[in-house]
Order: structure tokens, then sequence, then C-alpha cells
């Protein structure tokens, strides 16, 4: 590609942007001259749909040249600035939501130098929302779940108030900041992903330790339970079906309760003997300090393991526990990781591969180390 210098390319991008402002002015014109029955003829529910569907543009850019149209047709200043390429397309959103006739041309001297987020957040704060506003933003609140046909996985999202979706957004930032690296990769997951790690965290334990969640119910074969489970099914009461080894890990501490299947037979019921009692859990808690995995520092929302589990015949005892995030609670069950040493002492983990993590340390080169001496 032909290099030119920085200071033309500065100058052909300038006009360009400018003529760009230009052209979108003169569309936002003609958008108020076009006949109501134009988009109504042609099926739309409103003229952002026309455009999109008419002229193969994104609904949001349609439905922003449609409301700066509107609000220009009071705004001869600010269309005159517009017109004249001196203010883009975002400016001019920003700042016709606050302009009057009467102070269009100061507003604009005003805030033209600002950056586009510094316009969006003047122009929120000279229309803050009523107590109207918020309360229809309350009766407007949805959370939708969904799960897949074979319950594999699911879809959640939800619509709510901005003050209580920027409370659990900033409880979800706080926790996906403390997701440890990805001991298989050596990376951090995706940002998305750590929130969705927070979410858990969130419903699935206690930050203080103090008290217990809401108990779910498993209903178990007692085959899928066992170390070696090649049969047997694990299904979550009125949810979907769940790999064996995800049932172990639910198992574990005091999250839910087990019914447990043999011949169809229930063995037991969420017997207490296999949760961690709030005593017990102190001693652990004050034992551990926290996460045992390598090098993670979690010392909150932490979940106790049962080394051996009890389907196996382990014992809810403090030889027998460790204290694990959820993160990497998940890797000694559903990625196959193992432990061994004491719990009360010296822990190795080991991947599938049966490989310690950690490695050992790099045994220094000899001529290295040699020369190394001499410096």
């Amino acid at each position: 590609m032909e290099s030119y210098p920085a200071d033309q390319v500065d100058e052909v991008l300038g006009n360009l942007f400018a003529g760009s402002s230009v052209l979108d002015a003169q569309i936002c014109s003609w958008l108020m001259v076009a006949d109501r029955n134009q988009w109504l003829a042609d099926g739309a529910a409103d003229p952002g749909q026309w455009i999109s569907a008419r002229f193969g543009i994104r609904r949001s850019t349609a439905a922003q040249l449609v409301r700066v149209a509107r609000r220009l047709q009071d705004l001869p200043v600010l269309t005159q600035r517009f017109s004249a390429g001196e203010l883009s397309l975002d400016q001019v959103d920003a700042i016709s939501k606050i302009a009057t006739p009467g102070t269009e041309a100061s507003l604009i001297e005003k805030l033209l130098g600002l950056s586009n987020a510094a316009l969006d957040r003047a122009a929120r704060r000279a229309d803050p929302p009523s107590s109207d506003d918020e309360r229809a933003a309350w009766e407007r609140r949805r959370l939708y779940i969904q799960h897949s046909l074979d319950g594999v996985e699911g879809h959640m999202s939800a619509r709510m108030p901005g003050a209580e979706l920027e409370m659990v957004a900033k409880v979800l930032r706080e926790r996906a900041d403390q997701v440890p690296l990805n001991p298989e990769t050596g990376r951090l997951d995706p940002y998305p992903a750590r929130l969705v790690d927070g979410l858990v965290e969130l419903c699935s334990t206690t930050g203080d330790e103090t008290s217990r969640p809401i108990p779910m119910t498993i209903h178990a074969d007692l085959d899928a339970l066992s170390e070696t489970a090649s049969s047997g099914v694990a299904e979550i009461e009125l949810g979907p079906v769940v790999a064996s080894e995800t049932a172990r890990r639910l198992g574990c501490d005091s999250i839910l309760e087990m019914a447990v299947y043999s011949d169809r037979c229930v063995l037991g019921v969420g017997r207490r003997s296999r949760t961690i009692p709030g005593w017990l859990r102190r001693q652990l808690c004050h034992r551990d300090g926290g996460c045992r995995f390598p090098g993670c520092e979690w010392k909150n929302w932490l979940h106790g393991h049962h080394i051996k589990h009890w389907a196996d015949g382990g014992t809810t005892d403090l030889h027998n526990l460790i204290l694990l995030c959820g993160y990497h609670h998940r890797y000694l069950h559903e990625h196959g990781w193992r432990i061994e040493g004491d719990p009360g002492g010296q822990l190795t983990f080991r991947k599938p591969d049966w490989s310690e993590y950690p490695p050992a340390p790099t045994r220094l080169d000899p001529k290295l180390e040699s020369l190394l001496r001499t410096i």
C-alpha cells in the first residue's frame, strides 16, 4: 500500500469526516420531508424500521438519525453547524438533547471541545430521570432464563433499572477481577466468562462463611457418584441432567441436598453428615486461610472440597477437606485434576496427564551458572 505524509492523511480524513457530517445532516433533513404514509405503506412500524430495511443500516443508527432529525426542527443554529460539517452526528445527538432555541448557540461553544463521553454525561445531567421514569423502569424489570434442549447450557438476559443494574455489575466486575489465570492456558479467561464465574460464585457460596445459601436438590444414581462413574444419571430437581463429575463437585459441600438412588430406591436425602458444619468450616478456614490451589489468593466465596468424595466413603473431617474457590474447584472435577498429599501440610496438584503443577523450577544450565558467577 502506498504511503502518504501524516499531515496529508490527517487532512484527507478530516475532509472525509466533515463531508460525512454534511451528508448526515442532509439525510436528517430529508427524513422530515418523507411522507409518513411512505413508511407505513411499506409495512414498517416506525421510520427507523423503514430506514433500516430500506437502506440496509443498523436499526440503532436509523433510530439515531430519526431522533436527531426531529430535534433539529426547532434548532436552526445547530442545524446550520451540522450542515456545514462542523459537528458530527454523535455530537449533534448529545447537544440536541439539552439545547433550546434560546441556548443552542452558547451550548455549542461551551460543549464543542468535550469528548463524546463527556457530551453524553452532560446530556444525562441536564435531563435527569424523574421518579416516574424510575418507576416505569422498575415496572419493566425482567429476567429471562432459557435452557438448551439438551440442558447442557442455557441463556440468561435481564432488563432492570440503571441503579440496580450498576449494583449488580459492580459486584460481578469485582469478582471477575479476582479470577486467576487459567492454569491450563497460562492466560486469563475472556472477561465475559469471568463475569459468569462471578455470578455463579455469588449464588453458590457466601462470602462471610456465616450463613448457608439456599440448597438445591440433585437426584442421582449411586453409580453416577462413584469415582469411576461410567453409568448412572444425575439430575437437578426441575432442571437439567448434569455430568456425573459435576454432581460430585456440587455434592462436595453444603450448597445442595442430594437424593441418592440405587435400583430406583432412595438411599438417602440430604444427609447432614455429608455437609460441612459451621464449627468445622471455621477450623478449615483457619488452617487453609484461603483457596489451596497454587498461586490463588482468593480468601472468600470458598467451597469445601472432599479429597476423597463422600460417595466413595470419604469422611467430612478436617483431614479430608481443603478449601477451593469455585473456579479451581471445577478443575478438580470436570477438568480431571487430582490432589496428593496431606491437607494439613504439603499438597501436590496434578494435571490430567499426571504432571505436577506448578512444574518443578527449571535447573539452571551449568555453563550459564558458571558465567553468572563471574559477573
